[in-house]
């Protein structure tokens, strides 16, 4: 069973465009320490180690598929040793008893000649599901990659937002002083004083949560490159301004050769499919052979009475006649998986494109509006300082200066918020398109089942 897709030409929200996402898509931002982070957190983080041992117990449950494809020969020894004499507890002789050692050894083997192809799909079932293992580990490391992105620009916002609130504050302090001189000699009045002193506070109140926003980020980050909180003050952003690349979705239909996600539930299909022909073949006969080789060998009294060898060879024809309706019960639940693993696949397809048509909307508002607002605060600093010159001449009171500062203040703030949130929007898009786990996986080498596999996935 294969899903049903109608995948687009283009993307709606974007122009069409055959340029596929960089690969090593954090390096577009010419952030240094954020590719080292990314860097550590691919190789390092615990999540992933955890994604790559279901890797392994997945490829070892698949050696396991394999080997039911062939005979299993075990070797068997045994001995005895009965001795005979006096009777503890009468203390007499026991007549007719007699001294025996024995041994056996053999070699028994036994084979299922798979004749429906029940263990052959089997083995598939396990190689798909081996496959969709490492598409889930490399959807982990998408999402460590993503994550620890996204929370690196969160604390570079954090950061350069305190810097505003700190800057902006030492400016109200100075206004708030200046204000006090004039009210000494009478040039201000105490309300002008209660307001400056308003503003300052309110300012000021800002940066604890700011701070708090910093620390968290910086723990988080620490976590996610496998190391711990308390180690998270060596994390620090290298202060280089911060560019969104430009966007470049590439096709639809890429997208389902890309994203992990898409790739694991595609996976799944196979897997179930795979199950699917397994229950069909429980209808059939299954043909069982078995093989003993051994040889005995027996001491009497010390005499011995030589060895002797043995063959025993079997074949068992099994066939469900009447087993109370289990057999069609195990293909209905066989058919039902199958057709959920088709569902689930074409519903990933359809929320993978939605969230790349959102996460393109996003970013390309999001670069609109950071445009308007670097503008917007440009335009706050000249009017504050043309109402300081102002006020400073006393051709203006008090309340045009405060309004002034507030308009800065509101500006910056939102500004800088602005552009964090293009940056969060801009790894959102990144996350949505599923590109960057391929840069940390070796070469592709040939499993032994023809299909092409990464190590260490």
């Amino acid at each position: 069973m294969e899903p049903a897709l109608d995948v687009p030409d283009r993307f709606v929200a974007s122009a069409e465009s055959q340029a596929e996402p960089d690969a090593a898509w954090w390096d577009g931002y010419g952030d240094p320490v954020l590719s080292d982070l990314i860097r550590r957190a691919a190789h390092a983080n615990r999540d992933v180690k955890v994604a790559a041992e279901r890797v392994r117990a997945a490829r070892a449950g698949e050696v396991v598929s394999k080997s039911w494809l062939w005979p299993s020969v075990g070797l068997s020894v045994s001995g005895t040793d009965q001795r005979s004499g006096y009777d503890g507890r009468v203390k007499q002789v026991v007549p007719n008893a007699a001294d025996a050692r024995g041994a056996v050894g053999g070699i028994d083997v036994a084979w299922e000649i798979d004749l429906a192809g029940r263990l052959r799909a089997g083995v598939q079932a396990s190689q798909a599901e081996t496959l969709a293992a490492e598409h889930g580990a490399r959807g982990v490391r998408l999402l460590v990659l993503t994550d620890v992105a996204a929370n690196y620009f969160t604390l570079v916002g954090a950061l350069r937002q305190l810097d505003t609130m700190r800057a902006i504050a030492a400016s109200q302090d100075e206004t708030l002083r200046l204000v006090t001189a004039r009210h000494r000699v009478g040039l201000a009045t105490p309300f002008d004083v209660e307001r400056a002193q308003t503003d300052a506070s309110r300012t000021r109140a800002a940066i604890p949560p700011l701070e708090t926003l910093a620390a968290v980020s910086r723990h988080r980050v620490a976590v996610l490159i496998g190391d711990q909180a308390y180690k998270a003050a060596a994390i620090a952003p290298s202060g280089s301004d911060l560019v969104v690349p430009a966007t470049k979705p590439g096709q639809p239909a890429a997208l389902l050769e890309r994203r992990p996600d898409l790739l694991a539930a595609k996976a799944s299909i196979d897997a179930a499919n795979a199950r699917r022909q397994q229950a069909a073949a429980e209808w059939f006969p299954r043909l069982f052979l078995s093989a003993l080789f051994g040889a005995e060998g027996l001491h009497v009294d010390g005499v011995g009475l030589g060895s002797a060898r043995y063959t025993h060879v079997a074949a068992l024809l099994a066939m469900p006649i009447f087993n109370a309706g289990r057999t069609q019960a195990i293909n209905d639940i066989a058919e039902s998986e199958q057709r959920e693993a088709v569902l689930r696949y074409e519903g990933a397809v359809a929320r993978a494109l939605e969230d790349v048509e959102n996460a393109l909307i996003a970013v390309a508002d999001e670069r609109r509006r950071s445009d308007l607002m670097q503008s917007a605060s440009a335009s706050a600093e000249a009017a504050l300082g043309r109402a300081q010159s102002l006020y400073d001449r006393g051709q203006v009171d008090l309340l045009p200066l405060l309004d002034a500062q507030r308009v800065r203040l509101a500006v910056r703030v939102s500004a800088n918020d602005s552009h964090t949130q293009l940056l969060l929007d801009s790894v959102q898009l990144y996350k949505a398109l599923g590109g960057g786990w391929q840069v940390f996986e070796a070469a592709e080498r040939p499993s032994t089942d023809g299909t092409s596999r990464a190590p260490g996935a």
